[in-house]
């Protein structure tokens, strides 16, 4: 089946791409149900259908060679507006936790965004490959590890132990600084690259 076959980078259509949209519309679906019938449960359906799409068409690029610059670009977006739409919901059933939820979605939606679509400047498939770029920069970012306490840590402890908002505002500067300093490392190299 053509959905199992591998793709090129340039191609449009792929599994691990149909997975993405399928994530975005569904989780948005449940973001949208949640929003109109005031239900939290909704809004945690939608945030679990997110991260397990999240995880699976990364998982279908890999495993069936499927990674392509569209893809990367379509993923990078939907991570960003199912957050988006999942904290404005969490704000309304938990309206204490504004500022924490604003500076968390500053840096999620926006700086690490900017950061990410980096990986288009470098003639990169996805941001998988930064580590051909700088080391420091994916160990940071886009490893396994860093993905998972860059998109996933503060949310869950929002989620489950939103009394420590203070500790979410330490950490949230912390991945600020790490952003910050990882798209100025981008930076130079690109400068340096430039000139030579």
């Amino acid at each position: 089946m053509a959905i199992f076959k591998s793709t090129k980078p340039e191609s449009l259509a792929s599994g691990a791409n149909l997975i993405t949209l399928l994530r975005l519309f569904s989780s948005l679906l449940f973001f949208f149900l949640a929003a109109v019938y005031h239900r939290e449960l909704y809004n945690y359906l939608g945030l679990g259908l997110h991260w397990l799409g999240d995880w699976l068409d990364g998982f279908w690029a890999k495993t069936f060679k499927q990674r392509t610059i569209l893809g990367a670009e379509i993923d990078i977006i939907a991570d960003r507006v199912e957050s988006l739409f999942f904290f404005i919901n969490f704000i309304s059933f938990h309206p204490a936790l504004v500022l924490p939820v604003a500076l968390y979605m500053l840096n999620f939606a926006f700086i690490d965004f900017y950061l990410s679509y980096q990986f288009i400047k470098f003639d990169l498939i996805s941001v998988d490959f930064f580590y051909l770029v700088d080391q420091k920069v994916f160990k940071f970012n886009f490893s396994q590890p860093g993905k998972f306490v860059n998109s996933t840590v503060i949310p869950l402890l929002l989620i489950f132990l939103p009394q420590l908002w203070p500790l979410t505002l330490i950490l949230t500067a912390g991945l600020i600084w790490i952003k910050i300093d990882s798209i100025l490392i981008l930076r130079k190299k690109k400068i340096q690259a430039i000139q030579i």
